[in-house]
């Protein structure tokens, strides 16, 4: 049930100095994109769980808001820890168990290459990617409610509704272009289901909608513009599994996740798109690939997959690789 994917691009990237500069935007805080599929509307049982998200991502290319390669070269990777705690209660809210979620990431980032500045001559035509050395990023707290006895058409249907808080609490500092922390709020509810349609045939879907507050220190270079506050704009995304039992206690599945930004992003000086000289900040990415998930026991279960970005704007473009433990103490 963990809320946070880790793509740490939280940055407007722009070139200031005597000029007004058009580049682009890619500031959506750390999303869920990818990191649960299979059986993602169940819990592992009332008590409390641990679960350790290891997720390694590559990108070569960055996309502009028309889906074109940005020049310079730009690269990106990074390996995350993402560390989750969660606990569900016995007591029941509307028929369902009451539990909480905490999370924690820990995320190593490296980059290459530039991104242009849009300055004329004599100024620099294009500006280096940078990153913080530093690794904590912004922890995630939510209560949610959890169905584990419904049924959907008379087949097995469980199901959570969760209200995620992240606060910024995570490393962030304004000289780099990429940090751990978004250095801004975000609430997040999100609903989560697995159908069961035979006893081996399952589908599991996490449906987000990601609301940001405002940064107050956003990337240097946007200060030199006169932006003195940034707020990504909202956002749609889910998650979707669609799985088959080969035999008991392994799944596996066509997994993957899609987001869509629906609003522009906003400054103290209005859309940013107004200032970087963009048609659009809008995001979106669609990804998919193979996932498998194994239950060695009624306590412990791993999981791996890999997915292919693809559709993507005002974003990179790349792959993500996934490892998940649960134990239930």
């Amino acid at each position: 049930m963990n809320k946070r994917g880790w793509f740490v691009l939280l940055v407007a990237v722009i070139f200031t100095g005597v000029f007004s500069t058009p580049s682009h935007a890619f500031n959506q805080p750390p999303l869920n994109l990818g990191l649960t599929d299979i059986l993602d509307g169940g819990v592992p049982g009332v008590g409390t769980f641990f679960t350790e998200y290891v997720q390694a991502y590559d990108s070569s290319s960055f996309k502009d808001g028309d889906g074109n390669d940005i020049p310079g070269s730009p690269e990106v990777a990074f390996l995350l820890s993402m560390n989750q705690l969660v606990h569900v209660y016995k007591h029941k809210l509307l028929g369902a168990h009451i539990g909480v979620d905490l999370l924690l990431p820990v995320v190593a980032i490296s980059t290459s290459g530039s991104l242009p500045t849009g300055a004329p001559p004599p100024a620099p035509a294009f500006f280096p990617v940078s990153s913080n050395p530093s690794l904590l990023g912004d922890i995630t707290f939510g209560p949610f409610l959890q169905w584990l006895d419904t049924k959907l058409l008379g087949r097995p249907f469980v199901q959570r509704f969760e209200l995620d808080f992240t606060f910024p609490t995570g490393q962030h500092d304004s000289q780099y272009l990429l940090n751990p922390g978004s250095n801004h709020w975000v609430i997040e509810p999100y609903y989560a289901f697995t159908w069961f349609l035979t006893p081996k045939v399952s589908t599991s879907w996490r449906i987000h909608y990601t609301y940001s507050t405002k940064n107050d220190d956003p990337f240097d270079g946007l200060k030199g513009a006169g932006v003195t506050e940034l707020t990504p704009g909202q956002a749609f995304h889910f998650n979707y599994s669609f799985e088959y039992e080969f035999f008991k206690g392994f799944r596996g599945a066509l997994a993957g996740y899609y987001l869509k930004q629906l609003t522009e992003d906003d400054t103290n000086l209005g859309d940013l798109k107004n200032i970087t000289g963009d048609s659009t900040t809008k995001e979106q990415v669609f990804a998919i690939g193979p996932a498998v998930h194994y239950f060695f026991s009624e306590k412990f279960s791993a999981g791996f997959k890999i997915q292919w970005e693809s559709s993507v704007r005002n974003r990179p473009e790349g792959t993500k690789t996934t490892l998940r433990f649960t134990y239930l103490f």
